[in-house]
């Protein structure tokens, strides 16, 4: 529900903390506290789906554009990459704080789930379709044992691009533009045919004489 994240990001963004309880919260803001369980189980939950629903957002936006359409799985890689930090933006603050915050002993002792959780499960759905449609059209190869871990080799990508966007202080972040557009081209270097493919063809040209 779009207002009661908005109510929380500014929230916690001015008090610096979460409030004490989801009945304080929602009484803050003049609405009941069941409205807030049925839409998300804790605050935790809210988190992560603040995270995950502005990746489905930047989703929802290039489909509706049609140039996207004609992208090959790279640009739409790269557009995606660079409409999802654009969409972070503007709630960039909230980021930081919750970021921060993910990987603490205390998150790890209490077992609390990760806050990327909502995050990763669309952005998985998101890039196997990607990889599907480029693996028919060859962009990238179909190769045996790996092929069912691109998807999490790109989840490592998508992570190391938050993570870097989070510590960026340059004007703009022109650096973090910069390391998307190198974190792509590398990724589908890697998948797409390579020298070590040319390699093995050539090893099973020789040896099928």
């Amino acid at each position: 529900m779009e207002q009661i994240k908005k109510e929380y990001i500014r929230y916690l963004l001015n008090h610096g903390k979460r409030p004490a309880s989801v009945f304080a919260f929602m009484q803050s803001i003049n609405m009941e506290e069941k409205t807030f369980y049925e839409h998300y189980a804790s605050f935790d939950a809210l988190e992560a789906a603040i995270w995950g629903d502005a990746f489905n957002d930047t989703v929802a936006k290039l489909q509706n554009d049609n140039v996207y359409d004609q992208y090959n799985a790279r640009e739409k890689m790269l557009a995606m990459y660079y409409g999802y930090v654009e969409t972070l933006k503007n709630i960039r603050s909230f980021a930081q704080k919750t970021y921060a915050q993910r990987n603490t002993v205390e998150r790890r002792l209490c077992g609390k789930p990760d806050l990327l959780a909502d995050l990763k499960k669309n952005f998985d759905d998101f890039v196997k379709k990607i990889i599907n449609d480029a693996i028919y059209t060859g962009e990238i190869v179909d190769r045996p044992f790996l092929t069912d871990r691109y998807a999490q080799l790109l989840w490592w990508q998508m992570e190391f691009i938050i993570n870097f966007w989070i510590q960026d202080n340059s004007r703009g972040f022109e650096k973090t533009d910069a390391a998307i557009e190198k974190a792509v081209n590398l990724a589908f270097d890697l998948l797409g045919k390579n020298i070590a493919d040319t390699t093995v063809d050539f090893i099973k040209f020789v040896f099928a004489r």
